[in-house]
């Protein structure tokens, strides 16, 4: 029980980055001009690899990609 809660929270933790990436991604990739079109391309499910590709092109691990866009503000080019 206290597993499938934790789970639960993971799960909705990862759809507000998601849902955050969808609206950062035009000021994330300006401020990374070296990300591509097929780095950000992802369907529902993937968020993971593509936060993968991206850390990647970037040189940075992927808990540097998620911590950014978690604490990006909107509106700025950070």
């Amino acid at each position: 029980m206290e597993n499938d809660n934790l789970q639960n929270l993971n799960r909705n933790a990862e759809n507000d980055l998601e849902t955050k990436w969808n609206d950062i991604a035009p000021s994330y990739r300006k401020m990374y001009p070296s990300i591509t079109e097929q780095d950000v391309d992802y369907r529902e499910g993937e968020f993971d690899s593509m936060t993968d590709r991206i850390a990647k092109r970037t040189n940075r691990r992927r808990e540097d990609v998620l911590s950014e866009i978690r604490d990006w503000e909107m509106g700025s080019n950070y």
